[in-house]
């Protein structure tokens, strides 16, 4: 794993967002939209880390498998998604997330593992069982 990450973000002082971004270390930050890229070159850089797996690939899930968990609302649909690793157990601020969108329902992507658990914000647990930080991004560190 690289050394931390100087987040160029506001951390997330609980006032409504589009975007949360949730740091391997449990700090959470407002990342605005089209901005996850950015953050993606900060932690991933020219890393190979996606292509370690079989699956779908992009920033989100290439953050994910670094250990970041990324939790969004397009305000379109009645729904939340989250892009996690493996490990991740934060029931409570994606439930929070979620009624904070007044979101019927929750997706959750966890990787590298494939799992996607869709269910209603009562409904939802994660498991939290695994590593929280799944993979070496592959540079030495």
């Amino acid at each position: 794993m690289r050394d931390p990450v100087s987040v160029p973000f506001p951390e997330w002082d609980g006032e409504h967002a589009r975007h949360l971004t949730v740091a391997p270390d449990g700090s959470v930050y407002v990342v605005p939209s089209g901005a996850h890229e950015r953050l993606h070159q900060l932690v991933v850089g020219n890393s190979a880390i996606g292509a370690q797996f079989d699956g779908p690939i992009g920033t989100k899930v290439e953050l994910a498998l670094a250990g970041w968990v990324q939790l969004q609302s397009d305000q379109l649909i009645d729904r939340v998604n989250v892009d996690a690793p493996d490990g991740f157990d934060d029931t409570e601020l994606v439930r929070t997330f979620a009624q904070m969108h007044e979101a019927g329902s929750i997706a959750v992507a966890l990787h590298p593992s494939g799992e996607v658990r869709t269910c209603t914000i009562p409904e939802l647990s994660l498991p939290g069982i695994g590593d929280r930080v799944p993979v070496s991004l592959g540079d030495g560190n």
